[in-house]
């Protein structure tokens, strides 16, 4: 297939750039645990794969001649922390936290691997098993609520930051759902997106079109 002679997106729109970066590795990570907003701390290899994944940015800005404007992260630490490193990186000194860009609340299942919810709540595993779009744990969130959520942090950027390039620190859902919902995919689309700790996706936005360009591992 060749490639289209111009850019499908629409440059007589503002554009606003992301970089997202999800967050390293933490020891919920490392034991298969759901832990959606339990505030755990970065592992060693998390604060490796955060240095890598500013390393990486850095040069590719370099090499683009970019700048970012502003540095946004989730209200969680193992994404501030992340952030935190990147910033000093890219010599920024101010890290935005943005409440939106936090991860899928799983209420009464966090800090349990899915083996021990199953044994421990079966009849609420199977549910959310059958329909991972619309079920949500006892005083957790479905996927859903977190779609809206990324909407509205999504509709905020392209209002706030055109002509801007940003670095946005977050977790697999939101950024995952943030792709999904700039591409016009569905969100039980969700589970086709991998996103890796300290992994870097780039996209490209317009009001009424989007890029993603790459998503590095």
């Amino acid at each position: 297939m060749k490639k289209p002679k111009k850019s499908i997106l629409n440059y007589s729109e503002p554009i606003t750039k992301i970089y997202f970066i999800r967050h390293g590795e933490t020891l919920a990570n490392r034991g298969g645990l759901i832990f959606g907003h339990l505030d755990v701390e970065l592992t060693k290899k998390g604060i490796t794969q955060a240095n890598n994944a500013a390393i990486k940015l850095l040069k590719l800005l370099k090499k683009k001649n970019e700048k970012i404007d502003h540095v946004f992260s989730s209200p969680l630490k193992r994404a501030k922390d992340t952030a935190k490193i990147v910033s000093k990186k890219l010599n920024i000194k101010n890290i935005v936290i943005e409440k939106n860009l936090i991860e899928k609340s799983e209420g009464i299942w966090e800090g349990k691997t899915y083996h021990e919810v199953e044994k421990s709540d079966p009849l609420d595993f199977s549910k959310w098993y059958s329909d991972l779009t619309n079920f949500k744990p006892k005083n957790g969130e479905s996927m859903l609520d977190l779609h809206k959520r990324v909407i509205k942090v999504k509709n905020k950027f392209l209002k706030e930051h055109q002509n801007k390039t940003i670095v946005v620190v977050s977790h697999a859902g939101p950024i995952q759902l943030f792709l999904l919902h700039s591409l016009d995919a569905k969100v039980e689309k969700l589970w086709s997106i991998k996103t890796e700790c300290g992994s870097i996706s780039e996209i490209t936005l317009s009001k009424s079109q989007s890029i993603v360009y790459r998503i590095n591992h």
